[in-house]
């Protein structure tokens, strides 16, 4: 089963990607931080998220580190991160891929989503399963000790 975990301005595009896909849940990461065990059994993840400022939202930090951080991520086969935003993410892909990395996964895919833009090439990634990470950038690490994402 696929749970796509979303904060509560991306569920639309949430709802979009989980059309695409067979046997999707969808999950609000604020109500999932209230109650971890909400998300059930899954094999597989997405995170849909907006970027806040130049990084992601403490709803996301706290959603990765407390919610997934409780669970066993070992026999995860595949999770993707998806940031819906205008410009540039920033550092938030980077960001989200290194606090995942911290409780025992790693993103598959981490793409930027265009408000506008449609879902179909995503989704035909996540179903063929590719795997592309966000471009590092030596500032991210500077970026997360500065403003207090660990």
């Amino acid at each position: 089963m696929f749970i796509i975990a979303h904060t509560p301005g991306c569920r639309q595009k949430a709802a979009e990607i989980a059309a695409k896909l067979a046997d999707t849940q969808l999950v609000n990461m604020q109500e999932a931080i209230q109650d971890p065990q909400m998300l059930g059994d899954f094999d597989s993840i997405g995170l849909v998220y907006e970027q806040e400022g130049k990084a992601v939202s403490s709803c996301v930090v706290a959603f990765i580190r407390e919610v997934l951080g409780s669970y066993d991520l070992s026999s995860l086969q595949y999770m993707f991160n998806v940031c819906v935003c205008e410009g540039s993410p920033y550092h938030s892909l980077k960001i989200v891929e290194k606090l995942c990395s911290k409780v025992g996964c790693a993103p598959s895919l981490s793409l930027t989503l265009k408000n506008g833009q449609d879902v179909s090439e995503l989704c035909k990634k996540i179903v063929d399963g590719d795997i592309l990470l966000a471009k590092g950038s030596l500032g991210t690490m500077f970026f997360m000790l500065a403003n207090r994402i660990r």
